[in-house]
């Protein structure tokens, strides 16, 4: 499998970029406004879910009468506005690691439970989104990770067999998701440490994206040539 890899798919928040902070006091603030509060406890098990489970799972816990629609409103409004204002960091190695698979040839696509719209914008003004061939969203699924709808829809588009792709994920249940995807999961956690099953079922748990450029021989063995390695 890892010999023989054509694709790289990606998660973006907590990933690609430093997304989280700001996500994570967007929904205390929201919350503590509508009168709820959040642990960070709490925000971790939002990491890497849909908004429908996030909505389960609020309901669950400050019961049924919570306006979730009305605070994912304000969450979103005023974490775009910090977003826009305070700017938004890419992490590092990401750039590096792009240009070099672009370069190797690999076809690289993107699977986020964020909104198209604000993903294509957050792309946009990182000046990455001409990398990607291939966004997929939550809004294209039935169902969100861990469930692995949103990889193979990604492959799926891409005409290229889960087999030969691999994952690049933040979150466990990115990881799991692209495990049962049938694909090759590698995690760079963010904010969520991965416990030993999850490790378990990834290909390797590296502490940034800096570090994935030695895997890259080995991934995409098949596909690199010497005509690919530019000096």
């Amino acid at each position: 499998m890892l010999s023989s890899s054509r694709a790289a798919i990606f998660d973006m928040d907590g990933l690609l970029f430093d997304t989280e902070s700001i996500a994570r006091w967007a929904w205390k603030q929201s919350l503590k406004n509508h009168g709820y509060t959040m642990s960070d406890d709490l925000y971790i098990e939002f990491v890497g879910r849909d908004l429908s489970w996030r909505e389960k799972l609020l309901k669950k816990i400050y019961g049924a009468s919570l306006p979730f629609e009305s605070v994912t409103v304000q969450r979103i409004e005023i974490g775009d506005e910090r977003e826009l204002r305070e700017g938004l960091p890419m992490k590092p190695g990401v750039l590096d690691l792009l240009h070099q698979l672009s370069n190797l040839g690999v076809i690289m696509g993107l699977a986020t439970g964020t909104a198209r719209t604000r993903a294509i914008r957050r792309l946009t003004n990182a000046g990455i989104q001409q990398y990607f061939t291939t966004i997929v969203t939550s809004e294209d699924v039935a169902e969100g990770k861990p469930a692995p709808d949103i990889f193979l829809e990604a492959s799926r588009r891409m005409n290229i067999a889960p087999l030969e792709c691999v994952v690049f994920e933040d979150s466990s249940v990115g990881v799991e998701a692209a495990f049962r995807a049938g694909m090759c999961p590698i995690m760079v956690p963010d904010i969520e440490q991965p416990s030993p099953e999850i490790k378990g079922l990834a290909y390797r748990v590296l502490n940034s994206l800096e570090q994935a450029s030695e895997l890259l021989a080995g991934l995409f063995g098949e596909t690199i040539t010497k005509e690919s390695f530019h000096p």
